[in-house]
C-alpha cells in the first residue's frame, strides 16, 4: 500500500525530535568529560558536539549539527530548560493525562468504538475542564487540537478508514476466547479424531467480509493504534449487508468464493461477468 508523504508540521517535529536526541548525547559526553580527574585532557564544547554530531550519524544515519556550544553548556548545567520540555509544560494535558488519553484511545479502538477526532476532542475538553475550571476556553481546544495530537504521536497513533464490524462479533472476539478456540484447533489438527495429524488438503479456513449495499462503509475515519492494517468499527446489525465468503485449503488450493445477500429468487444474471467462477 502507497504511504502518503509526511506534512511540513510532522516533518519539523521529527526534526525537532532528533536534534534533542542528539543534543542529548552531546550532553552526556559533556558529562563523561568533566567526569574525569584533575589533571586529565578534557575536550572542549566545540569538540564535544562534534563527537555528537558524529556518534549520532553513525547510530542512525541522520546529520544533526550541534554548532551552538553555550547552548549545550546551558542545559548540561540545568541553567536552560529544553524546549521540549517547555512546550510540554505549556499543553493542556499533563503528561500523564497525555498517557491516558493515548491509552484510552488504543482500548476504544481494540473494542471495536475507534474515536473519530470530534468524540477526541470531547474527551480531552472533559478532561481539561475537571483540570482548569472555568479557566478553560468554553470551546475547549482549539479546532486542529486533536490532529496535531496524533500527528505528535503518530509512532503510537495512526488514523484508520474503519470497516464495519458486526456489535455482536466483535463482544465475541475476546483473549480468552480466542486462545481457547486456538488450543482446540491446534490438537484437532495434529491428533485428529484417531490420534493422527490431519493432512494439509484436509485442512481449510475460511473468513469472511461484508459489504453494506447503501456505500457508506469505508467513510468514517477513527483513531487506533499504530501499524494495524484493518481497524474495525462496531454498529448495530440492522443494516443489509452483501457477504463474501472466500476458502483456502492448507495445501494452497482455493475454492471459488461465495456471495451471499437477500432475494427472493435466483436470478441467471448474477452469474454473469463472473471471472472468479463466484457462487
Amino acid at each position: 500500500m502507497a504511504r502518503t508523504a509526511a506534512s511540513d508540521n510532522k516533518k519539523k517535529r521529527i526534526w525537532q525530535e532528533e536534534k534533542a536526541k542528539c543534543m542529548a548525547l552531546a550532553i552526556e559526553f559533556y558529562h563523561e568529560e568533566h567526569a574525569k580527574p584533575d589533571g586529565e585532557p578534557r575536550l572542549g564544547l566545540r569538540k564535544i558536539c562534534l563527537k555528537a554530531q558524529k556518534s549520532f550519524f553513525a547510530k542512525t544515519q541522520v546529520n544533526v549539527p550541534v554548532p551552538n556550544h553555550n547552548t549545550l553548556q546551558n542545559l548540561a548545567t540545568e541553567k536552560t530548560i529544553p524546549k521540549a520540555e517547555v512546550n510540554a509544560a505549556r499543553g493542556w494535558l499533563s503528561k500523564e493525562e497525555t498517557e491516558e488519553v493515548i491509552s484510552y484511545v488504543i482500548e476504544c479502538a481494540e473494542q471495536g468504538f475507534g474515536l473519530d477526532h470530534h468524540r477526541l476532542k470531547e474527551h480531552v475538553d472533559e478532561i481539561c475542564r475537571a483540570r482548569y475550571g472555568s479557566k478553560f476556553p468554553e470551546k475547549g481546544v482549539g479546532i486542529n487540537w486533536t490532529n496535531r495530537f496524533v500527528e505528535r504521536f503518530c509512532n503510537r497513533l495512526h488514523m484508520y478508514t474503519a470497516r464495519s464490524l458486526h456489535d455482536v462479533r466483535g463482544k465475541a472476539a475476546n483473549p480468552e476466547n480466542n486462545k481457547k478456540w486456538y488450543d482446540l484447533v491446534e490438537e484437532i489438527q495434529l491428533h485428529g479424531d484417531n490420534g493422527k495429524a490431519i493432512a494439509p488438503e484436509c485442512t481449510s479456513a475460511m473468513d469472511e467480509v461484508g459489504f453494506q449495499a447503501n456505500g457508506d462503509e469505508g467513510h468514517i475515519k477513527v483513531i487506533g493504534k499504530k501499524g494495524k492494517k484493518v481497524q474495525y468499527q462496531q454498529q448495530a446489525g440492522d443494516r443489509n449487508t452483501i457477504t463474501v465468503l472466500v476458502t483456502i485449503s492448507a495445501d494452497g488450493t482455493a475454492l471459488p468464493p461465495a456471495v451471499l445477500f437477500a432475494g427472493k429468487g435466483y436470478m441467471v444474471k448474477w452469474k454473469q461477468n463472473n471471472p472468479a467462477n463466484a457462487m
